[in-house]
Parts: C-alpha cells; sequence; structure tokens
C-alpha cells in the first residue's frame, strides 16, 4: 500500500520531478564552478587513474550485464581507488578541496533540496495544495540549513557500509558464476539501501510536519519508522531493486531516465511511510483520501505513553 501510494502521489505531484531535477543541475553546476578552481588539476589526475586501470574499456560495449559486469565494476572501483591515491599524493590540498566540494557540500545543498520537496509532498497530502519551488525553498531555510548541515555528517557510517559492500564484493572471486554476479550485486545493495533507510525515512518528514529542532524531529522519525519497520525495508528494499536493475539495463540513458524520477519517489515514500505509521489521513490524489490505522491502533500498550 505505501508503494502504491507512493507511486500515485509522484504522478499527481509531477511537476516535482522537473522541479527538483533543475534545482539538483544547478546544484552540481556548482560544485563542478568550485572544482574548476583547481580544474586541471583534477583532469590530469582523472587522465592518470583512467590510463592506468584501462577505463574507457568499460564503456565499449555499451549496457553493462551478464558477465562483463564483475569486471567492468571491479574496474570502476579500481579507477576510483587509483583517482585518489593519485589526487592526495600529488596535492594534498587539492585533494580535501575536492573531498570538501564532493562530500559536504554537494550533500548539504541535496538535503536542502529534500525538505523543499517533502514540504510541497506536506502541503499536497495534507490539503491538496501546490506551491512554488522556490517559494518554498526560501520558507523552509530555517529548517533545511540545520537538517542539511547534520545529515551528511550522520549519512558517513551508512556510506562507509555501502562502499565496503561494493569493495568487498568486486574483491570476491567468482570465477565460474561470473553470470550470477550482477543478481548479487543488486540484492547486496539494495538491502544495504534499505536498511539505511530503516534509519532515515522518517526524519525530514518529522521535521517537516512538525516543525521541532533536528535532534527531537529525527526521534519522532525513527519512532514513526520503528512502528512499520518491516513494511518500509520491504517497500524500500523494492524501490531500490528496481531501480537497481533498470540503471544496469538502461545503462548511461538511466541518467536521463532513471536518477531523475528516483530522488523524489524516495522523498514521497518518506512522507508517505511517515504518515501512514503515524495514522495520519492525507489526499493521494485530489479526489481521494487515503486514511491509515489510527495511531493508537499501530502501537502496542507499552508504546502509548510515546504518542505525540
Amino acid at each position: 500500500m505505501t508503494f502504491k501510494n507512493s507511486i500515485k502521489l509522484l504522478c499527481a505531484n509531477f511537476d516535482h520531478v522537473w522541479k527538483l531535477l533543475v534545482y539538483h543541475i544547478l546544484s552540481i553546476a556548482l560544485c563542478v564552478g568550485f572544482l574548476a578552481i583547481f580544474g586541471g588539476h583534477y583532469i590530469d589526475c582523472f587522465n592518470l587513474a583512467s590510463a592506468e586501470v584501462d577505463l574507457p574499456s568499460v564503456f565499449q560495449e555499451g549496457t553493462l550485464y551478464g558477465a562483463s559486469f564483475a569486471t567492468a565494476l571491479t574496474t570502476i572501483v579500481n579507477f576510483v581507488i587509483a583517482f585518489f591515491v593519485i589526487l592526495f599524493a600529488t596535492n594534498v590540498g587539492k585533494g580535501v578541496f575536492f573531498c570538501i566540494v564532493v562530500f559536504i557540500v554537494l550533500p548539504f545543498l541535496l538535503n536542502v533540496g529534500k525538505i523543499v520537496i517533502s514540504e510541497l509532498a506536506y502541503g499536497y497530502m495534507t490539503a491538496c495544495q501546490k506551491q512554488s519551488f522556490t517559494g518554498t525553498l526560501l520558507k523552509t531555510l530555517k529548517v533545511s540549513l540545520p537538517y542539511s548541515i547534520i545529515k551528511p555528517l550522520y549519512a558517513i557510517p551508512f556510506n562507509v557500509i555501502t562502499l565496503a559492500c561494493i569493495y568487498g564484493l568486486t574483491r570476491v572471486n567468482f570465477t565460474g558464476l561470473d553470470a550470477l554476479f550482477p543478481f548479487v550485486f543488486v540484492l547486496a545493495i539494495a538491502l544495504v539501501c534499505a536498511f539505511k533507510e530503516i534509519f532515515n525515512a522518517g526524519w525530514a518528514p518529522a521535521q517537516v510536519v512538525y516543525n521541532c529542532n533536528i535532534f527531537k524531529s529525527y526521534r519522532i522519525g525513527i519512532r514513526a519508522v520503528f512502528r512499520k519497520g518491516l513494511s518500509i525495508f520491504s517497500t524500500a528494499f523494492v524501490i531500490y531493486l528496481l531501480t537497481i536493475v533498470l540503471s544496469l539495463v538502461l545503462g548511461m540513458y538511466a541518467l536521463i531516465i532513471i536518477v531523475p524520477v528516483t530522488s523524489p519517489l524516495i522523498h514521497i515514500f518518506e512522507m508517505t511511510a511517515f504518515f501512514q505509521s503515524q495514522g495520519m489521513r492525507f489526499y493521494v490524489d485530489s479526489q481521494t483520501v487515503f486514511s491509515p490505522k489510527r495511531l493508537e491502533e499501530n502501537d502496542r500498550i507499552e508504546d502509548i505513553k510515546y504518542l505525540l
């Protein structure tokens, strides 16, 4: 039901996809502008790392699947490692600047957009109301700035787990079983991402709905998610599974078709899951109101003291 309602809400608010896409493009362009300060150095490091692992060979056969996928993914992982080794070996300061822009500034900007989409979804779900993206961006800065500062720091352990999982899979010997590697990769990454959602899905919705500080909103959000943990985990797993599979099948075309839709879908899914776990009625479309079980019907007797 959560997946179905999320898809309906995404379709009813599909204009948000384009608005968020434009915002993401502008955010990435801003970060590229920062990186352009030392652009020549980064390009040299890129070319050296690419030549070291023969990166161009990965893209010669188009879409990556089947027996070639394990080799291609291993080459990409080796390229990333070689790039950072060369980057920091040649100039530590420029390496630190690169990491700040890519791993701090860019996530900060993307998380600001996440709060905006959550606020837009909240307005539609509660009052079937359409709002301006820019106006909502300015209105929610007081909420989005603290969230966007803390969230990337909180996400570090989860990102490390994801990267370690990808690295570990490329080090496993799949000799004779190369055709199974894509299935193992898809399942493993989808499970890790779904696990991450359990600890993140309720945070932004609670911040938007209750307008409290980031620490209290996290407590509210985590409690709400755990109330329907298995359902939220399974739905998140399906969303990430479909996203990864379609991305592998479409290859580079996924950047045009899948990626722009996935981000707003995840944000709307988190809002939908939060509303349902809190027993809050909401509009699915302009003519349909969904009424989940009330909060006291979802909680166990010992949890009644936590009612909001």
